[in-house]
């Protein structure tokens, strides 16, 4: 409920009205929207209504995560080009590019572009593309085009093959060698231009469960503010509201040896049946323990 504060003032003693006006300043921040406080009132009882759905039935949800993200796994893939898996599972700078595409379009499409930027390109040489810029540019744009927003896609690609080349010797790999904490590597990541919180927990999730790579106190790893996990958080209960602070804390709460583990579980949950407006709730692998608050995500955009 978003609707502009022009009801009637509630009766409220000053240290409740002090708190009501404090929860509408935090919904503001959060969302952007004025809440009145009749609105605000229904929020606060909702999410106390949820809290109370007990820690029982959240653990159960976060177990059926991670028996779910345990069996993906096994097979999981990242584009449907064979071959274009093998690039971003051998090179490492083609693996930071495959971050960088993995926004606004199919993430197979984006796991996908490194194989054909490299074969439009005749290579992934960061110190080239850092010194041909012109180039990339019309590799990227070139139809069809390997992104959606061919222009920020160039820049930040080039972006990128500059910091690899200065910053890591031209090397992408030496981003993550010599096995840093999961927290240290979410930073190196969100370091790079188009790489945000979201690309990052995503990347030191990948790396360490496709990759194998060595990454040390994975209880520093963090679920990824995308709009599939937040529809799952907030419709099984597990977040009391839609927040990026709020959603990773409570991912550290429910799963603090390895928070990120409840990521990709979460993630393919919210491709595949929590879907935007009617969910398939009767063939999601969260069926049983979650308990549907299903109008909870309305406010969430996005397939």
């Amino acid at each position: 409920m978003t609707e502009s504060a022009s009801d009637d003032p509630l009766a409220l003693d000053s240290q409740s009205r002090a708190l009501l006006d404090e929860l509408q300043e935090d919904h503001f921040r959060r969302t952007g929207q004025r809440i009145t406080d009749a609105g605000m009132l229904h929020a606060a009882l909702e999410a106390l209504h949820v809290s109370r759905l007990g820690d029982t039935r959240r653990a159960a949800v976060v177990e059926a995560l991670l028996a779910f993200g345990r069996e993906i796994a096994m097979g999981e893939t990242l584009s449907d080009n064979p071959r274009a898996n093998q690039l971003v599972m051998e090179d490492g700078f083609a693996f930071l590019l495959a971050v960088i595409f993995d926004q606004g379009i199919a993430y197979q499409r984006a796991w996908a572009a490194p194989y054909e930027l490299k074969r439009r390109l005749g290579h992934l040489d960061p110190v080239r593309m850092e010194s041909e810029p012109e180039q990339v540019a019309a590799a990227i744009r070139q139809a069809p085009s390997l992104h959606r927003f061919v222009n920020n896609l160039s820049q930040w690609v080039v972006s990128a093959a500059r910091r690899v080349t200065k910053q890591y010797g031209g090397r992408a790999d030496a981003i993550w060698e010599g096995s840093p904490t999961a927290a240290e590597l979410q930073r190196r990541f969100d370091e790079f231009d188009g790489i945000a919180q979201k690309k990052a927990a995503m990347a030191v999730e990948i790396l360490e469960r496709a990759r194998k790579v060595s990454i040390t106190q994975m209880q520093g790893s963090d679920v990824a503010y995308d709009r599939h996990i937040r529809r799952v958080f907030l419709r099984t209960g597990l977040a009391l509201y839609d927040d990026a602070d709020h959603i990773v804390a409570v991912a550290r709460e429910l799963n603090a040896e390895r928070p990120g583990a409840i990521d990709f579980p979460a993630w393919r949950v919210g491709v595949d049946w929590c879907h935007p407006g009617v969910p398939d709730c009767p063939n999601c692998r969260l069926r049983e323990p979650c308990p549907k608050l299903v109008d909870r995500a309305a406010s969430v955009r996005g397939g």
